[in-house]
């Protein structure tokens, strides 16, 4: 293939507006055009933080300004969604019937929430948290009281902020320890722990249905419990189902299959974030959801466009905020691999296999968590005894410290 000239991407979050502004970096100098549903391309981590708490402005998130936009030549088709796709005249035909034409498309339109499986599901005051109107709904539930259905990343974030807006929030989770997956037994306890202690009503439970009454919604739990809020949000996951690729011949199974660097079964046409799934170890794995991940997975869109070689990258990683406290992960936590707790306060949390550190996870400690990944890329030997002692700096683990 030519070098290209017209990039279109068809979703402004994090992996679209990376390969983007990617591009520019990298001096691709030909026109760029995303096209966003939403009225702007912004970022998605504040939706779950502090946009409960505070309400903040849509402009507050944005990737740029517009006059930044035109700077960049960058353009945005804004509060536009994408309807088909022609994989071998590379055009995109968007809600307006607006047909645009390019030399590569990047399909890169995200997840949607998973929606309710209990009866009732549909009601008015049934929430999700996917987008910023679906965050100003919730915020405009300030003080008021809200159920929380799924205590996993989002869930447990959301409750967080809508409890330190001064909302009576109830957190609906079957289980014991959510979050497990993600920060390891020890810290998913801790984390969790953290929402009984600012008040927060915890119920290992599920929902049976909801119900409207008197202005208010009712809650039954399967447990035979009943809860009466102002507003339930359903945060149990999301689904990914790129319609527009099916129906285009692209390779789709639960979501779109790519190969490194993001390239589809068609050629000239790329995905990435959430909606690419790639092979690693002779499994096809989604995406890990995360804003780092979809920031590098961006970053190899736009070099594999440009046909240059990826950028290396470091240990997965991402962070959570809630209650005033910044957690931070890298690496694996979840698996066989033994963990290793430094104690304090709030622990550190390291993951070890063999004399190899394989995942950490810290409150408030981000330089221990940045420590840690560089063992892990470097595959520096670590000692048990010296992660867990509060008095021995990770940073001096280090090789030359």
């Amino acid at each position: 293939m030519s070098a290209p000239r017209r990039v279109l991407i068809a979703g402004g979050g994090i992996a679209g507006w990376t390969v983007a502004s990617t591009l520019r970096d990298r001096g691709f100098d030909g026109e760029i055009v995303i096209v966003e549903r939403e009225a702007a391309c912004y970022d998605r981590p504040p939706l779950s933080k502090t946009v409960l708490v505070d309400g903040a402005p849509l402009s507050s998130l944005a990737f740029a300004a517009p006059e930044a936009l035109a700077q960049a030549s960058i353009e945005v088709r804004a509060g536009h969604t994408v309807v088909a796709l022609d994989a071998a005249a590379r055009t995109l035909r968007l809600d307006d019937g607006a047909l645009l034409a390019g030399d590569v498309i990047v399909l890169a339109t995200g997840t949607a929430a998973r929606p309710a499986a209990f009866p009732g599901g549909t009601l008015p005051g049934i929430l999700s948290l996917q987008t910023y109107a679906d965050a100003r709904a919730l915020h405009a539930l300030k003080g008021r009281r809200i159920a929380v259905v799924g205590a996993g990343l989002i869930g447990a974030e959301a409750t967080a902020a809508l409890r330190t807006a001064g909302s009576e929030v109830t957190l609906i989770d079957p289980s014991a320890v959510p979050g497990t997956r993600a920060f390891g037994p020890t810290m998913a306890a801790h984390l969790h722990a953290m929402h009984g202690a600012a008040g927060v009503d915890t119920r290992r439970d599920t929902v049976a249905g909801v119900v409207p009454t008197g202005g208010a919604l009712r809650v039954d739990l399967t447990g035979g419990d009943a809860v009466e809020v102002d507003g339930v949000l359903v945060a149990t996951g999301v689904v990914t189902d790129p319609i527009v690729a099916r129906e285009a011949g692209l390779d789709v199974d639960e979501g779109i299959v790519v190969q490194d660097g993001g390239l589809t079964s068609a050629s000239g046409i790329y995905a990435v974030g959430d909606v690419a799934r790639r092979w690693k170890d002779g499994v096809l794995r989604p995406g890990s959801g995360h804003w780092d991940a979809a920031r590098a997975d961006g970053q190899d869109v736009a070099d594999a466009i440009l046909g240059l070689p990826p950028a290396g990258r470091g240990a997965d990683w991402f962070w959570s905020d809630r209650y005033g406290h910044h957690v931070e992960v890298v690496g694996a936590l979840a698996g066989t691999a033994r963990e290793v707790v430094r104690p304090g306060l709030h622990p550190t949390v390291f993951v070890v296999d063999g004399d190899r550190l394989v995942g950490a996870v810290s409150v408030d400690d981000p330089l221990a968590v940045r420590a840690a990944r560089r063992l892990i890329d470097r595959r520096t030997p670590v000692v048990a005894d010296q992660l867990v002692d509060p008095a021995v700096p990770v940073r001096s683990l280090l090789p030359h410290a």
